[in-house]
């Protein structure tokens, strides 16, 4: 019920407007009458009317004051001004300070009926709106995390970097503050879990040690921060110079509170300072590949870049421009690039006179390597790594006597790898097909299915399964999807079901606007055209 003050100086008058319509049937409600403008400014507050019937001529305070003085407030009161036809000038006047209508002495009933159900019609639309917005506002703040999460992980691969002097708003927006001549990068990897049993105890023990990072840097640097694609948790840091001394202090009382605290212990890779905002990405590959030589050094310690090129570990025998040769060739599944570019490889590392730590490091790099190519196809690692399916594989690699040991092990691996993927490749394809279309058959009326959903039935990488869907039926996921959804629709119809509503949130559709353009799509109608064909 939409609620109804009536403000006019003629008692008879609103009496006899009180009983004019049927107001509770047309959705209305009388809450309150005034006899002059003061009297109704009094009650504004206390009714909270919807709408507001109000008299141009009245004593003490007119009607014109009284709306100029209730528009100051914040109530979103609709006005309709009741006016002679001497008065017709000060009506227009009204109409231009933003009153709804105008309704002329004696009243039409029709008249004021038909102004009521506009402004009804109106304030449905105005309260709908808002719904809206308050909706996405509340979207908004759920997904922030996310959308900041994915600008750090950007910024830190150096895939998309943010001017901030351009960008303020939207930093502001998603909570980032990075106002600071230099820029460092710190990354904390828990060394292990393995004395937690649950994913829940682990993620606590995370989120633990987050806190921990973030109370020892944010009383003295602004800082943003998010979990890498490795779940590794990293700090991108504004600091007033590209001196690390303070932040090894800092990170040092972070490492010792962690295992004090918590009985863990992490270690700490610490990237160097610089002025640049897109060299954010080079100072988190710098505390990555400090973080690398905790295999060699061991763990529970802070390593920083700097330090490392100083004790001349700086130089990487397994390079970015190796790695995506490598993760080429075995993509491809090219034998006689793969040889040329082991033998290339290993000649490189012994013209270099490379020192065991730095093989050590490159032989890991070539394991994470074949592993990440696994794991990108979906094949299980127990097969390929038999050999050292029961032994840490830094030990294992440790044990080797000679750089040709090395050699021997890693080419075999290498091409263990390349023939256990290519091998399957072909029929594992189609059964992942099957699979992922037998899936969408059983869930497709669950309107929140997505993509990443289908990856992780088969589990598979969310982008090869798309690439691997298409090459194989020539159609994307989407669209599949799309196509069973509308299909299902359809059968519905053909059935009986004449409610669309009904049957778009039967085949996985929560806006049945959305509903009915797939549907028009693919069918070439409308919905409700087709029920109507039907009938």
């Amino acid at each position: 019920m939409l609620k109804v003050l009536i403000v006019d100086d003629e008692y008879y008058f609103r009496q006899a407007l009180k009983i004019s319509l049927p107001w509770e049937e047309l959705g209305f409600q009388i809450a309150g009458e005034a006899k002059n403008g003061e009297e109704a400014l009094a009650l504004m507050s206390e009714i909270g009317p919807d709408i507001v019937l109000v008299d141009i001529n009245m004593p003490i305070m007119d009607g014109m004051e009284f709306i100029q003085k209730a528009k100051q407030s914040e109530q979103e009161t609709k006005f309709i001004m009741l006016t002679g036809q001497s008065e017709f000038v000060y009506a227009k006047m009204a109409v231009q300070l933003g009153v709804f209508n105008y309704v002329l002495k004696p009243i039409d009933e029709d008249e004021l009926k038909n102004s009521l159900l506009e402004i009804k019609n109106l304030i449905d639309k105005e309260h709908s709106v808002k719904l809206d917005y308050e909706h996405l506002k509340k979207q908004a703040k759920e997904h922030m995390p996310m959308l900041k999460e994915r600008l750090l992980n950007e910024w830190l691969q150096g895939s998309r970097v943010i001017d901030p002097l351009s960008s303020t708003d939207r930093l502001q927006y998603l909570g980032i503050n990075l106002d600071a001549p230099f820029h460092m990068v710190i990354v904390v990897n828990i060394d292990s879990q393995d004395d937690l049993v649950t994913k829940e105890d682990m993620h606590i023990r995370k989120l633990a040690v987050q806190d921990i990072a973030q109370e020892f840097i944010q009383n003295t640097y602004s800082f943003a921060s998010c979990h890498d694609t490795n779940d590794r948790y990293v700090m991108i840091i504004g600091v007033p110079n590209a001196s690390y001394e303070r932040m090894e202090a800092i990170s040092e009382a972070i490492r010792k509170s962690v295992q004090a605290t918590l009985g863990c212990t992490v270690t700490i890779g610490v990237g160097n300072g610089y002025p640049a905002f897109e060299s954010i990405s080079v100072s988190y590959q710098e505390a990555l590949f400090a973080l690398k030589h905790r295999f060699v050094l061991g763990g529970n310690q802070v390593i920083l870049h700097s330090m490392i090129a100083e004790s001349g570990m700086k130089v990487s025998l397994f390079s970015v421009e190796r790695r995506i040769g490598l993760l080429m060739n075995m993509r491809i599944g090219n034998l006689s690039e793969t040889e040329e570019w082991l033998t290339t490889f290993f000649q490189d590392a012994r013209t270099k006179n490379a020192s065991t730590e730095m093989l050590f490091v490159a032989a890991l790099e070539i394991v994470s390597t074949c592993l990440e190519f696994l794991d990108e196809m979906s094949q299980s690692f127990e097969h390929v790594f038999q050999d050292t399916a029961q032994t840490d594989i830094f030990q294992f690699i440790q044990q080797m006597n000679s750089l040709g040991e090395l050699e021997r092990w890693i080419r075999n691996l290498i091409l263990k790898v390349i023939a256990h993927v290519h091998g399957r490749k072909q029929n594992r394809a189609a059964r992942i097909v099957d699979e992922v279309k037998s899936y969408i058959q059983s869930h497709y009326g669950n309107e929140e299915l997505r993509i990443v959903d289908l990856a992780k039935s088969v589990h598979m990488n969310y982008n090869h399964l798309c690439y691997v869907f298409k090459k194989e039926t020539s159609i994307t996921i989407n669209d599949y999807l799309t196509e069973i959804r509308i299909t299902k629709a359809k059968g519905l119809f053909d059935q009986g079901e004449k409610i669309v509503q009904y049957v778009a949130s039967q085949v996985g559709y929560a806006d049945a606007n959305y509903f009915g353009k797939c549907f028009k799509k693919y069918i070439g109608i409308t919905p409700s055209k087709y029920v109507n064909n039907i009938q």
